[in-house]
Parts: structure tokens; C-alpha cells; sequence
């Protein structure tokens, strides 16, 4: 029977660096992250084993490890170990006569005391990042007292804030040995990553497991809410400022799809048929969301291709379930409209971008505003509006096709808005026209979407991730490890100031979340 990748990857470990080493790497797997100055103070504080024997770990076992391919870094001197790595230098830290569960009780105790001056600290960054650890030092040594502060963290949340459902859920799935007792709060912890994706009808199964009728359910004694949308039995809601589309009534639109050749020739034209339906937004603006088929389809770039990326591979399969999408880009109009509504977790400028016009794409926001615009949208229609994630983004941008554009080899300045002074492939060079473009006036591809390539790139749900090993074979977003947030977000598709080869299918970019330029906009999805 072959080794997983996990113990592959620490058998590697220990050939090139030895034992001393790999022991130092079973108490990193402790902490849920890492820096520098905490691996430091796990080398000082742990030089022998429990029976007093020396381990002889060099102190640059320290750089060793934080540079090695048991860890990644994820933010400013911030690493992390993957999580069947992590789990799998435990369960052998435990399984060692040299240390035993009572090295466990031990890091306990150390990481404690480490992280208690920071649970002070006057930045909510190193605030959150020490909360993690606390509840990874409870959870083995007092799980009950580590469930309840999990629960309480749940029930002072609000459950508008997509972002610490999804990292208070990786928390307790990471912990899920430890506090295998409190199976509701893994249920609970779930279903509300499930809720804040938009996936109510998951989230609801998730919850029928543990509460059936409830509108809470109990955890280490503390009440958990449950957010109208999810419970099974659903009291009469408040009255929306928005009405919500009737998604069983579709309409259909027409449109003509164009394929081009190396050199920028149209060899191909084809009719084409799409679903859609129209969310009113007020004041007589609209929202277009087509309708996007389930399908499976090729992921990433080959190495073959023009420009590719080592994060855009390995190519995979992913399979992605049916979804909607905006037809277009956010434009300013649409964005101004649901600006106006009430504010949920942050305000929003009503008019950020440096480009004016209604029908342009709004640009200088950042992900929490584009999470903000989705949040607000959601709550005043009851339709889970979102950001897409980086799988559905690149299904709906490839539309069946598998070359670097969706309109073929290469692109064009009659096809997209891009800095076309640069060529492709073959094609001439064409016109840069150094700012946004008015959405829709370019071609869609085969699902009807438009401005997919150039205009303004668009924010996905995902984290970055520095390549595509180990990724989901489905739709999902990639989990958010990092505990302090700074890790930075994806964007796709390119702007009006890119060149062709950064407006590719599988293009991928990464900035900060609070990063609003004026190349930046989004577009939405709902399930």
C-alpha cells in the first residue's frame, strides 16, 4: 500500500534533514499557524524529550522548517502547514514513546501561556490569531471549556460576516479530534459555512441532523441561533425592500457568439440561446442573471499555452453545479441602487469610481465591499446573492471551450477592452483605450456572458492559493487558513490597462481584500 502524500511529504522531511528535525516539526504541527518568533520558543522550550533526553535540534531547524514543503507561507511572516500534514505529524508525535499524550498537555500549557499577551493586543489581527491558538490549546487539554468559547464566538457573530464563518469553521473542523464529543458544534459550524456560501438548502440538511424545529440549538451550554433562512420551520419574515424574481418563470434571449483564428480572423459565428432572469434593483435598474448549466470541465492552463503560470497548474477537473450570473460586470448604476439600501457590516461609497458613467462597470472597490454589495442585495431580496468562486468564475468564463479566450487563440480590441498595443498571438495590434468600456458591447461567449475578458477584473470568494495542488473537485471555495486574514484574495479576467496574456481564461491574481483600484470591479452569482 502506497504512502499518502501527507506521509510522503514528511518522509521527504526527515531524509533530507533527519530526526532531530522532524521532531521539531511534530511540535510545530501544534499551533494551527506559525511565525518565527512562535517556532523560536517552541525550539528553546521543548529540548528534550518527556523521559529528560536531549533532542539535539539545531536552532536552524527553525528555518528549515518554515522554508520547507511542510509549510506555506500564507501572510506577512505567517505559515501554515496543510492540514493532513499537520494532523499527521500529531497522530506520530502521539504515537512516539518519546513524547505520548503528555507532550500534548505540555504544548498545551506552553502555547497558553504564549499566546496570552496577545489576546490584549490593540490590533484585531494578532487579536484573532491568538484566539485560534487558545482554542487549539483548550481543545486538547480542556475540550469542553475550548467548545464553549467556540459557541460563544458563534453567538456573538453576526451571521452577515461571511468571512469568520468560513475561518470560525475551519477552526473547529481542523479541531474535530479533540472535540469529537461536541458533534453539534461541528454540525453547526457547517452549516453555517454552508449559509454564508449560499448554499441554504445545505446548510438546512446540515442543521435537520441536530435541531429539526428549533430556531437554536445548545453547545457547551450556549444558545446557537439559527438564521431565519436555514430553519426548517420558518416564522413569517419582515417585509423586503426588494421583490424577489420568480426563478420557476425564466426568459429566454438570443445572441451570436464569435470564434477567431491565431492571427485575429473570425472563422466562426453561431447562434446561441440562453435562460436569464431580471432581479429589480429600484429606480428602474435591473439585474440580468443567466442561467449557467452544471457541467465538468478542464481547470487551468497547460504548460503549452502562451503565458501560463506555475499556479495555474496542474490542469483538474472540477464539476460545477447549475448557477446564475450577471450578465455583465456590477455597473455604477446597478451599484448605486443597492448602495442605498441599509447598511449591513460596512458603509459603502455610493459613487468610488474614477470612471463615470451608469453604464460603465463600477470599479475602486474591494472585496468587503464587493461582500458588502452581495450581503445587501441578498438580505433585501432573499435570494443568496454572492461572489462567484474561482471554479464557477473560469466554467462560466470558458463556456465549453478550452482555449486561452473564450473567443478562441487569441483576442482582439473588437472583442474586449485591453491594453491591445500588445499582441497575442498573431493577430495586429489594435486599440488601448486606456480606461473602462460601457458593459455589454463586446461579444458573449456560448452561456451569453459578456466582458468576461478585459474591462475590469473581478473578485472571486476564494483565497489565493500559490497553485492548484489539492484543490476541490467541485464548485467550492477554497478554505481561508489563514487565521489573520491577511492572506490575499483572487481576482480574474483582466483589465482595460492589461495585456492580452493576463486576460486569459486562467489567469489568476492575487491582491489584499481592502484593495479598491480603479481596474477592480466584480460580477455576482446566486445558486
Amino acid at each position: 500500500m502506497k504512502p499518502n502524500p501527507a506521509n510522503r511529504r514528511i518522509a521527504s522531511f526527515e531524509k533530507r534533514f533527519g530526526k532531530p528535525h522532524l521532531y521539531l516539526a511534530y511540535h510545530a504541527a501544534f499551533p494551527l499557524a506559525l511565525t518565527a518568533d512562535l517556532l523560536y520558543h517552541l525550539w528553546i522550550n521543548f529540548q528534550q524529550d518527556i523521559h529528560g533526553r536531549l533532542l539535539d535540534i539545531p536552532w536552524v531547524a527553525v528555518a528549515d522548517i518554515l522554508l520547507s514543503p511542510l509549510c506555506e507561507e500564507v501572510g506577512r511572516e505567517l505559515y501554515e502547514m496543510d492540514g493532513k500534514v499537520r494532523q499527521e505529524l500529531l497522530k506520530q508525535l502521539q504515537a512516539d514513546a518519546n513524547f505520548s499524550q503528555h507532550r500534548v498537555l505540555q504544548l498545551s500549557d506552553f502555547l497558553l501561556e504564549y499566546v496570552q499577551p496577545q489576546l490584549y493586543s490593540d490590533n484585531p489581527d494578532i487579536q484573532d490569531f491568538a484566539q485560534a491558538q487558545q482554542w487549539t490549546a483548550l481543545a486538547y487539554k480542556q475540550p469542553k471549556d475550548a467548545a464553549r468559547k467556540l459557541a460563544l464566538a458563534y453567538a456573538q457573530l453576526n451571521h452577515q460576516d461571511i468571512t469568520e464563518l468560513v475561518r470560525l469553521e475551519l477552526v473547529v473542523e481542523t479541531l474535530a479530534e479533540p472535540l469529537r464529543e461536541f458533534r453539534e458544534l461541528q454540525i453547526y459550524a457547517h452549516a453555517m459555512a454552508h449559509f454564508a456560501r449560499g448554499s441554504l438548502t445545505e446548510a438546512t440538511a446540515q442543521l435537520e441532523k441536530i435541531s429539526k424545529t428549533s430556531n437554536q440549538i445548545q453547545v457547551a451550554g450556549v444558545s446557537l441561533p439559527i438564521p431565519e433562512e436555514i430553519q426548517t420551520t420558518q416564522p413569517v419574515t419582515k417585509q423586503r425592500l426588494l421583490k424577489a424574481p420568480n426563478l420557476s418563470k425564466l426568459e429566454y434571449f438570443d445572441f451570436e457568439v464569435v470564434m477567431v483564428n491565431a492571427i485575429g480572423e473570425v472563422t466562426k459565428t453561431q447562434r446561441h440561446q440562453a435562460q436569464f432572469f431580471t432581479q429589480e434593483l429600484g429606480n428602474e435598474v435591473t439585474l440580468e442573471m443567466v442561467a449557467i448549466p452544471s457541467g465538468t470541465f478542464l481547470m487551468g492552463a497547460p504548460i503549452s499555452e502562451k503565458g501560463s503560470h506555475n499556479d495555474e497548474c496542474p490542469q483538474h477537473q472540477v464539476t460545477v453545479q447549475p448557477f446564475f450570473m450577471s450578465k455583465y460586470p456590477i455597473t455604477q448604476a446597478q451599484w448605486q441602487a443597492v448602495a442605498t439600501l441599509p447598511r449591513v457590516n460596512r458603509s459603502l461609497d455610493n459613487n468610488p469610481s474614477r470612471f463615470k458613467g451608469d453604464n460603465l462597470p463600477v470599479e475602486s472597490v474591494s472585496w468587503y465591499d464587493s461582500d458588502e454589495f452581495c450581503t445587501r442585495l441578498s438580505q433585501q431580496t432573499g435570494i443568496a446573492y454572492r461572489l462567484p468562486s474561482e471554479a464557477e468564475w473560469e466554467y462560466a468564463c470558458r463556456a465549453g471551450t478550452t482555449t486561452p479566450f473564450y473567443f478562441g487563440k487569441t483576442i482582439t480590441s473588437e472583442l474586449a477592452d485591453y491594453d491591445a498595443s500588445v499582441s497575442y498571438a498573431y493577430e495586429p495590434r489594435g486599440t488601448y483605450r486606456q480606461r473602462t468600456n460601457p458593459v455589454g458591447e463586446f461579444p458573449p461567449n456560448a452561456f451569453g456572458l459578456r466582458d468576461l475578458h478585459g474591462n475590469v477584473w473581478e473578485w472571486c470568494a476564494d483565497p489565493w492559493r500559490e497553485n492548484c495542488n489539492d484543490p476541490p473537485s467541485d464548485d467550492s471555495i477554497w478554505p481561508n487558513k489563514n487565521e489573520n486574514n491577511h492572506r490575499s484574495w483572487l481576482l480574474r479576467g483582466g483589465s482595460w490597462s492589461s495585456v492580452p496574456q493576463v486576460c486569459r481564461c486562467a489567469f489568476r491574481l492575487r491582491l489584499k481584500q481592502d484593495n479598491g483600484n480603479y481596474f477592480i470591479g466584480f460580477r455576482v452569482v446566486c445558486s
